[in-house]
């Protein structure tokens, strides 16, 4: 890629993790950033669109392939960063960028397992959807070295959403409560990122190292510590002890997961939970990219120590 990529378009700036890589896109300063936009979204224009720093390209809800090529023409890379709840709008995406001739293209993959895992498929929908876009992922770099077009793609894996999962309680760390769910015995280690980690490691794979993360996966982290690990600096940021109880992972996987099938929806983030827990250690990866991308890991105390504060400043803890 002999070029540096400057031209990058997100799609979904406005959720929870892709509000962030806007952030961070717009911070490195040497991007020019457009978010695209559904045009009857009534979601709030991200600010930076409003500064005019962002571009913002509407599009037909439809999501239509070959307008989605038409509107990415010109673009150096596309950033996915919206609910893989329609897999066909994120295969469209993807095959559009192909088409437009985009040279890197980041699937939203992310948090909070690796999605070619049999057991993750197994259980859920979520990450059977991840692994088709990542075939066609590969399908389309494949024709594209045939046929000497530029599309590449990375594929970042960032274990659970670390600081996002604890402020709104979806890792069955209640800090308002001081109670915590841990699996098994409480010693495997788990990778696990905040946002700001997963928004600067597209930032590095786009800025730093778009050659060397051509057409595979990186594994990143902010820390992989055990659940009694977390629990203990908890314990530390709330000065409390907290009340832990302890499950078995393959039971309460088999229970959630038939909790979901019966259509309990939080049930759904309970198996994301088990799913992101018990085979997550990326540092055991042959894909684990920390050193590669130049990252160390965060301290897992500050963390959660802002977290902390943050929940009690909203009287939430």
């Amino acid at each position: 890629m002999s070029a540096p990529i400057e031209k990058v378009c997100l799609v979904g700036a406005n959720g929870s993790l892709g509000s962030v890589i806007l952030d961070a896109l717009v911070a490195e300063g040497t991007f020019s950033v457009s978010v695209m936009v559904r045009a009857n979204s009534s979601s709030t224009p991200p600010a930076h669109a409003a500064s005019g720093v962002v571009a913002r390209i509407p599009i037909d809800p439809r999501f239509d392939g070959p307008e989605l090529a038409r509107l990415l023409v010109g673009q150096d890379a596309v950033v996915a960063a919206f609910p893989v709840q329609d897999v066909g709008q994120h295969l469209r995406l993807a095959e559009a960028a192909y088409k437009a001739g985009v040279r890197r293209y980041i699937p939203a993959d992310y948090g909070s397992c690796d999605a070619r895992s049999p057991q993750a498929q197994r259980h859920l929908q979520l990450y059977r959807d991840k692994a088709a876009v990542q075939a066609r992922c590969e399908a389309l770099a494949a024709s594209a070295a045939r046929d000497r077009v530029p599309f590449t793609w990375t594929s970042i894996v960032s274990g659970h959403f670390f600081d996002w999962g604890l402020r709104n309680n979806h890792l069955q760390l209640d800090v308002a409560a001081r109670k915590a769910l841990v699996l098994d015995a409480g010693v495997t280690r788990a990778s696990a990122s905040t946002l700001p980690r997963v928004a600067e490691t597209v930032v590095r794979v786009l800025r730093r190292r778009p050659d060397e993360t051509a057409n595979r996966f990186v594994f990143v982290q902010s820390f992989c510590p055990t659940p009694l690990e977390v629990v203990a600096a908890l314990e530390r940021a709330t000065g409390e002890s907290w009340h832990t109880a302890h499950a078995d992972s393959n039971a309460f996987l088999e229970r959630e997961t038939r909790a979901l099938d019966a259509g309990d929806e939080h049930a759904l983030h309970n198996v994301v939970f088990v799913l992101g827990a018990v085979d997550a250690d990326w540092t055991r990866r042959d894909e684990f990219a920390m050193d590669l991308l130049g990252f160390e890991d965060e301290d897992l105390d500050a963390v959660i120590g802002n977290v902390v504060n943050e929940l009690r400043a909203k009287g939430l803890a």
